[in-house]
């Protein structure tokens, strides 16, 4: 099945391009960790996951065939791709015998008779036009496959779709839709916490060779500043996440007891 939730780019809230000026504020920011890490995407794509295990076998016989279709026309796709091979290499050779015998009958042409002379030519033409049919037979293959991938490729998308609407049907959050808000969340989010912290300029961290000042990366601030406003996401934590804030529990209650 296709990955329904792509990282998309953001760009809105971002300088990409020009240089920054003695007078910017310069802050930083991660924006794909964000969308990465965005409640609303991680929620999206845990209850999809979920909708697709609890349906597997619905559409298991259906992704099955379309599955066994996809190895077919692999197959058929790297055995035209072979024969192509095959057949221009084998070009360099017709090419090379034909204009060999060209240059041999115009060389001979003055001491022989017409009739042989078009004996020669028929020849020349029978050995052209038999690798064309070689090359026409070729192409003939591709544009056959060519409709057989573009209606392998429809009935996937329809199958993609019947997922998606299933899924949608099930209470799950549309994947463009929940891509759509996301990112434009991150990138609202972006100039908000920037504004407040008096940036002028947001870049990314990967431009920055060197920066002095750790606390301008507000990457961390700007994701929290998401999660807050989607208080009803509840997102399982990693395991070594868990194990870490529970970790850090236990040590701060001897700290209590002092108290």
């Amino acid at each position: 099945m296709k990955k329904l939730f792509k990282i998309a780019t953001l760009t809105a809230a971002l300088a990409t391009t020009g240089m920054a000026t003695a007078a910017d504020t310069i802050g930083f920011v991660d924006p794909s960790y964000v969308l990465q890490n965005h409640p609303v995407l991680l929620d999206a794509t845990a209850k999809f996951e979920k909708f697709i295990k609890e349906s597997q076998a619905k559409f298991a016989e259906d992704e099955k065939k379309l599955a066994e279709e996809n190895k077919k026309l692999t197959a058929e796709r790297d055995k035209i791709n072979s024969d192509a091979e095959k057949l221009q290499k084998e070009q360099k050779t017709v090419e090379a015998s034909i204009k060999k015998k060209v240059a041999a009958l115009e060389k001979e042409a003055p001491r022989l008779r017409s009739k042989d002379i078009q004996a020669r030519q028929n020849a020349i033409q029978k050995e052209a036009d038999a690798f064309q049919k070689k090359v026409d037979a070729i192409q003939k293959r591709e544009a056959e496959f060519a409709k057989k991938a573009e209606a392998f490729q429809k009935q996937a998308d329809e199958f993609q779709q019947k997922i998606e609407q299933a899924n949608k049907e099930n209470g799950g959050l549309n994947p463009q839709e929940a891509q759509k808000q996301a990112v434009d969340e991150v990138n609202a989010t972006i100039k908000e916490i920037a504004k407040s912290k008096g940036y002028t300029l947001v870049l990314q961290p990967q431009v920055a060779l060197y920066a002095e000042d750790e606390s301008k990366d507000i990457t961390e601030t700007v994701l929290n500043a998401i999660i807050a406003k989607h208080p009803n996401i509840k997102l399982e934590q990693p395991a070594e996440k868990a194990e870490e804030q529970k970790s850090e529990a236990t040590e701060a209650k001897p700290e209590e007891a002092k108290k």
